[in-house]
């Protein structure tokens, strides 16, 4: 019974503290959603912090500490803050998600596909990367594609993300003559340069593209100004559309973790 009497302070915050998410939903279904955020991995390690922080017996110091640590997680793996600083990222490029102008080349960098268990080509999370030069190719828009990379990050052999890309164009009818695959770049420097080496054989094309998510065009483009390269930025894969309030996103999830992760990601490429 004293046990019990030391923690109930403890069971009633966390009680209410759930009960209030829940209540605020306003929707059954979203209440199920805010239910079963909270019980996955991130949630639980979520409500395990903010329980620490009242857990009685703990000196002040160790539970401001706690407090921030509660804090600084809910940051990390917020769809709101994700959201927030994708929006940094992709803003600029807004106005470029329709083509002015027709392209002479469009360059995709590697990083929108996935290889299937049966070893087959196929669209991945930031599939929209492969998706939107050949729809802009079949609005004639865009006379050549050229696809770019190759994945150091697999067990086994390299995997072509070049090659994976243009097997998936050509399953949406882009011919593949006029296709060019650069296979040997590992990272964003190392294409920018090649595509530069390309450009010189090319002098023909006036106006070249440059497509990748929205979110890693700064830096790519950036890379590609350190190769003397003037290119026009290809938008895809936008990912800081305005969210909903709901208590759901106020739970820390995988969709927070990644999109803050992926802009911090940026960023931080930027400034190195």
């Amino acid at each position: 019974m004293s046990l019990l009497r030391r923690f109930f302070p403890l069971l009633i915050a966390l009680v209410l503290f759930v009960g209030i998410l829940v209540t605020a939903t306003g929707s059954l279904l979203i209440a199920r959603k805010v239910i079963a955020f909270l019980i996955l991995p991130a949630g639980a390690i979520w409500l395990l912090f903010f329980a620490l922080i009242f857990w009685p017996g703990i000196k002040k110091g160790t539970r401001v500490v706690f407090l921030l640590i509660w804090i600084l997680y809910s940051f990390a793996g917020s769809p709101y803050a994700g959201v927030a600083l994708l929006r940094t990222l992709e803003a600029p490029y807004y106005e470029y998600e329709e083509l002015a102008e027709d392209l002479d080349a469009l360059v995709l960098l590697g990083g929108g596909t996935i290889r299937s268990p049966g070893g087959h080509p196929a669209l991945g999370t930031h599939g929209d990367r492969v998706l939107r030069p050949a729809m802009w190719f079949h609005a004639g828009k865009v006379k050549t594609l050229i696809t770019t990379g190759r994945s150091i990050t697999e067990d086994g052999p390299d995997r072509l993300l070049s090659e994976e890309t243009s097997e998936l164009w050509q399953s949406l009818g882009v011919p593949e003559l006029s296709i060019i695959e650069v296979s040997e770049p590992r990272n964003t420097a190392e294409e920018m340069k090649a595509v530069s080496e390309l450009v010189e054989k090319h002098p023909e094309w006036q106006r070249i593209g440059l497509c990748s998510s929205a979110s890693h065009l700064n830096r790519a483009l950036k890379e590609a100004r350190e190769q003397g390269l003037n290119l026009i930025p290809v938008p895809s894969d936008f990912r800081s559309t305005p969210l909903i309030f709901s208590p759901m996103y106020l739970i820390p999830q995988g969709r927070g973790f990644r999109d803050v992760q992926t802009a911090l990601w940026e960023w931080l490429g930027v400034l190195l």
